[in-house]
């Protein structure tokens, strides 16, 4: 992932001379991009994870697979050495690439505008989806779920990406963590 967000860096600058068409440009304030990442960081692990996935669960009679991680409850250096890649290959390349890259070029592609925008964040949610389908159908619907919020975010937050990058950097923190506790 993280060449293909190399890549997608490349093409925005090489396209536009830069890279505040996907987020990475100074934030407006320190305060807000706090905020957004509080709200997608709370709205993942809270809503989704709390509210919205058990019922997802029992739509489906069984919760997202898992089974892969099996080997991180009580291994740290594994738990570590996992949060690592999350950090640089999920929080980092999967914003740069499915809310910077894939929301910008389809939103220009689709025209400004907020039903472009709707769009845009439906074809991103789930192309950031599908290549979680080793968690499973229900694993894949919960990812796509944060994918409609992070892209919701992305516009309303004025394309601050540095706010989804903490916000994802703190989700995915948290999800190693539970799996390293077993929980």
């Amino acid at each position: 992932m993280p060449a293909f967000a190399a890549v997608a860096l490349l093409w925005v600058w090489v396209e536009t001379r830069s890279l505040a068409p996907v987020g990475l440009k100074l934030p407006v304030s320190a305060g807000s991009t706090l905020l957004w990442a509080a709200a997608g960081t709370g709205g993942v692990i809270f809503v989704l994870g709390d509210v919205v996935n058990p019922v997802i669960e029992w739509v489906f009679s069984k919760g997202a697979d898992h089974s892969g991680y099996g080997a991180l409850k009580d291994n740290g250096p594994a738990a570590f050495k996992l949060w690592l890649y999350a950090m640089f290959s999920a929080a980092i390349a999967e914003e740069i690439v499915y809310r910077g890259f894939l929301l910008h070029q389809l939103s220009v592609l689709l025209q400004k505008g907020r039903a472009g925008e709707w769009i845009a964040i439906l074809i991103g949610g789930i192309a950031f989806a599908v290549p979680h389908y080793s968690q499973g159908l229900v694993g894949v619907i919960s990812v796509a779920l944060v994918g409609f919020l992070f892209g919701w975010i992305f516009f309303r937050s004025g394309r601050n990406l540095w706010s989804l990058m903490l916000a994802h950097a703190l989700v995915d923190t948290w999800g190693i963590y539970s799996l390293y506790r077993g929980w």
